[in-house]
């Protein structure tokens, strides 16, 4: 490769060169040598530059067609992982008929049991705080205390004990309601 630009380099010099030189004061003769010569090095200029394009052509479109094949390989290994979870869980459990149906009559009972006050389940504040708890528990798992508090809570350095304090409030109201 830097042996094709340093070959294309030089000729680019030597036709600028002959061409410079045939416009110089000099005698008829070395006027047309110089413009044989530039004649000649511009025309195995034209036709390095296209090996280099060719060549650089050809590696950009190595380079996209490894790119696809790479992500091609991702989605198949995505696909293949997919296929197997679901095989593990399939669609849902089947149970018999009997266990079926007794399962159907205690989620009924359940659900119409008038002692039973879900009002404050449905609330969208409920639910809003309910995955801000959920998430922010899953980040502690994941990333831990520090990245919480930071990125999360957008609080650190001098608020780092009053962040701590409202980590802790959060947590304990996602205990208290069991989530």
């Amino acid at each position: 490769m830097a042996n094709r630009w340093l070959k294309t380099n030089c000729l680019i010099a030597s036709a600028t060169a002959f061409w410079l030189t045939a416009l110089s004061p000099v005698p008829a003769i070395a006027k047309g040598i110089s413009y044989s010569l530039a004649l000649v090095a511009s025309v195995q200029l034209v036709g390095e530059s296209r090996r280099l394009i060719v060549q650089d052509a050809r590696r950009a479109a190595l380079a996209a067609m490894n790119q696809e094949l790479e992500q091609t390989e991702f989605a198949l290994h995505t696909q293949q992982q997919e296929q197997v979870l679901y095989e593990v869980y399939g669609d849902a459990p089947t149970y018999p008929p009997e266990v079926d149906r007794e399962l159907k009559t205690s989620l009924e009972h359940l659900y119409k049991e008038p002692s039973a006050d879900r009002s404050h389940e449905t609330s969208t504040s409920t639910s809003q705080e309910k995955a801000f708890y959920l998430a922010i528990k899953s980040l502690l798992e994941v990333k831990g205390k520090t990245h919480v508090i930071e990125r999360v809570l957008k609080m650190g350095g001098r608020q780092w004990d009053d962040a701590e304090r409202l980590l802790q409030q959060i947590l304990d109201e996602g205990q208290r309601n069991g989530w």
